[in-house]
This record gives structure tokens, C-alpha cells and sequence, in this order.
């Protein structure tokens, strides 16, 4: 992915998804030297523009001392986002101009075809998959919606309870606050002397599909029988 001024850190960021909301994914690869690192992800409501400001965004803010940046991207909408006058209309832009002000960052297009056809192999596949079929109209709830997709009546997945806790900026849903797993990440954080995410109580049904997953401590069958809950 490139050879020259290998003084910088190179960033290929690019975007996969519509000009309308949709499935989408992003894919991020780091350059120093010899090393290689690839970041990918993706979310269920996006565009192709926002996950190409994603990919640069959780790109740029990996690097922990500020460098010069060689950012490589096709996505026009990402090369223009520092230039935007006024407020910006995007919520990642706060994050991006944050980040890049650190740096000293220098775009650069995309040339190399192998390298654009593995971007996009990456972003491809972290878009997540398309929201399945409703069900027929017929399976509607008392609040008039399909039952698989409203947030009071949808059967809940086995173990999780309606009500639980969250970090902020975590991955993972937890039934019980003090879930060994749950404090041993903010215990460890602190250890890194990193800065640690309160924990917060939420719904399930208020979690989008993809975004936590239940913890596999304490959101089992297991523990709402050993707890007396459910």
C-alpha cells in the first residue's frame, strides 16, 4: 500500500453504503513501515458518506502522538469535511476535526487498484445484514405494530432481561450492575490509566439490533434461575 515518505503514517479509509439510509460498513487500514493494521465496522441506518468519516475518524483517533498523516480516500464528501464553514451537520465532524487537528494531514487519492479492491472487500463485509422481512400484518401488537419490532411488545432473547447496564461506548448488554465481567473492564481500564465509562441502565428494547451483545457471564438462563429472575 504505497512505499514513499515512510516517515508518515499512511490511512486508507473508505466507505460502503447508498446515498440513503441503509445497511453500510467501513473499512480503516493503518500504515507505518512494514506494519499493517485493518479496522472495519459497520451499522444497520447509513450512508456511504458517513461511514467513510467513520473509517477516518476511528482511524485517526488510534494514533497516540501527533504525526504526519498521509490520508488516502475516494470518498469526496470525507476529503471536503474539514473545509465545511459553520455548524456542522454531521455529529461526526466534532470527532474528525478533533482528531485531524493533531495532525498534520496531508489527502491523497486512492490510485492503487489492489489496494481500493481490498477496501472495499472490507467495508463490504462488515456492513451488517439486511433487516429481515416484517412479519405478516396480521401478527400486529395492541400498539398497532408488527410485534418483532416494537420496542414493548418484542419477545425478548433468552437470558436478557427487559431492564439492564451498559458502559458507555461498551459493547456489551449486562442483566446484573455488578457482573464480575462488567467491573473487571473498569477495573482494567484503570489499571491502563485509561479513562473509565459510567455504567448506565437501559432498556433492551432501546438497543439497536448489532449495536451490544448480551454478556455471556451474566444474560443466560442459567443466571436468571440461579437468580430468582425472569
Amino acid at each position: 500500500m504505497g512505499s514513499e515518505d515512510t516517515s508518515a503514517v499512511r490511512i486508507y479509509a473508505a466507505g460502503k453504503g447508498g446515498d440513503r439510509s441503509g445497511p453500510g460498513g467501513w473499512a480503516a487500514v493503518l500504515a507505518y513501515g512494514d506494519h499493517r493494521k485493518s479496522m472495519t465496522g459497520g451499522a444497520a441506518d447509513t450512508t456511504a458518506d458517513r461511514m467513510a468519516l467513520t473509517a477516518a475518524v476511528e482511524a485517526l483517533e488510534r494514533l497516540k502522538r501527533p504525526v504526519r498523516v498521509h490520508l488516502y480516500t475516494d470518498s469526496e464528501y470525507l476529503r471536503t469535511a474539514l473545509d465545511a464553514d459553520g455548524q456542522p451537520s454531521d455529529d461526526l465532524l466534532p470527532r474528525l476535526r478533533a482528531s485531524a487537528a493533531r495532525h498534520h494531514i496531508t489527502w491523497r487519492a486512492v490510485e492503487e487498484p489492489s489496494v481500493r479492491a481490498r477496501l472495499d472487500e472490507l467495508a463490504t463485509a462488515a456492513r451488517p445484514a439486511a433487516r429481515p422481512p416484517a412479519p405478516p400484518e396480521d401478527d400486529e401488537c395492541r400498539h398497532g405494530m408488527t410485534k418483532a419490532y416494537c420496542a414493548d411488545c418484542r419477545q425478548l432473547d433468552a437470558g436478557v432481561l427487559p431492564t439492564g447496564y451498559r458502559t458507555k461506548g461498551g459493547n456489551a448488554y449486562h442483566n446484573d450492575a455488578d457482573c464480575y465481567w462488567l467491573r473487571r473492564g473498569q477495573q482494567r481500564q484503570e489499571r491502563m490509566g485509561r479513562e473509565t465509562h459510567e455504567i448506565v441502565r437501559i432498556a433492551w428494547a432501546s438497543v439497536i439490533p448489532g449495536e451490544l451483545e448480551p454478556c455471556e457471564s451474566c444474560c443466560t438462563p442459567e443466571w436468571l434461575s440461579r437468580h430468582r429472575r425472569g
